[in-house]
């Protein structure tokens, strides 16, 4: 597939995991074509151009195979494609349809580069009569219907623009922050999961007035919006592994997350991989843990930025 893999570099960790998110969501509106991957293995660079870091990047990265996006909040112009701050999910997206639209384009010319020389010519037989082949009429394609949106749909920057409440049976209700991107609730994980489980319509979403939030915001208990978001990809999957990735591929840890203290094994499954790249299956091996359990807690570090992965050569 053309440039699958892409990698937000330069930048601030805090921004690095919004673009995540972004990227999750810009991802799914094109049809779920591209995948997050590590500097080493990705196709597409983004690079934050404004900091030191990122500059050296810059300057390295040009140097290889890599399509280089800069990320800049200043006025410079970079020739092609380039990213402005602050980043939204329509210039993401916009920016991904570039790219698909410019791939054919890219193959097309390849193959033309690569087309040997015409033969000699030799003489022409007497023409003979060819009947007309009929051709099938190709099927419609239809396009899918829409997906209908789940609670990790509303975790995204900019997916909402005012605090709001969600209320399900049997759990205390839980209030979003788009602002602060925090959100109040139940301090226990798994309390939270009625709200990661199924579909999440738009109207089960309960705007608060400046006066609401304040009595929520008095009671305390503020978590980061990223634990919520973890717990979401976590046990969205249902022990499938995310979108985009294959069980051949071998993954791991750039760094040691939190452990949650509601899921014990993930502490091993998380030694394992700081020990190096692995499959699904190696990883479930070395950790004794089932491997639905293991492809959980991958989706789940993929999705907050703290797994990788080596990409299988196509």
């Amino acid at each position: 597939m053309f440039m699958r893999g892409w990698c937000f570099t330069g930048m601030e960790p805090d921004e690095r995991e919004q673009l995540h998110a972004l990227f999750a969501a810009a991802n799914a509106s094109t049809g779920q074509q591209f995948q997050l991957s590590d500097e080493r293995s990705a196709d597409v660079l983004v690079v934050d151009i404004d900091s030191i870091y990122g500059q050296m990047t810059w300057l390295r990265a040009r140097q290889n195979e890599h399509t280089v996006i800069p990320l800049s909040a200043g006025s410079r112009s970079e020739p092609g494609l380039s990213l402005a701050r602050p980043v939204t999910e329509a210039s993401l997206t916009e920016l991904m349809r570039a790219l698909l639209a410019a791939a054919p384009a890219s193959k097309q010319q390849a193959a033309v580069t690569t087309t040997p020389a015409p033969a000699p010519a030799t003489p022409t037989p007497a023409a003979t009569r060819v009947e007309p082949v009929a051709i099938a009429a190709q099927p419609e394609q239809i396009a899918p219907p829409p997906r209908v949106p789940r609670l990790g749909d509303y975790l995204a920057p900019g997916a909402l623009t005012q605090p709001v409440r969600i209320v399900r049976d049997g759990a205390e209700p839980l209030v979003l922050d788009p602002e602060t991107r925090v959100y109040f609730g139940p301090s226990s994980l798994k309390a939270l999961l009625p709200f990661c489980q199924g579909d999440m319509l738009r109207d089960e979403l309960q705007p608060l007035d400046a006066a609401a939030f304040a009595e929520v915001v008095k009671k305390g208990g503020a978590q980061p919006m990223a634990r919520l978001r973890w717990l979401f990809a976590l046990v969205s999957g249902e022990g499938k592994l995310a979108e985009g990735y294959a069980m051949d591929e071998r993954f791991s840890l750039s760094k040691w997350p939190q452990i949650e203290r509601e899921f014990p094994k993930h502490f091993r499954i998380a030694t394992t991989m700081m020990k190096g790249p692995a499959t699904i299956a190696e990883i479930a091996e070395q950790s004794t843990a089932p491997v639905a359990e293991v492809i959980d807690f991958v989706n789940a570090n993929l999705a907050s930025g703290f797994a990788q992965v080596e990409r299988v050569p196509e």
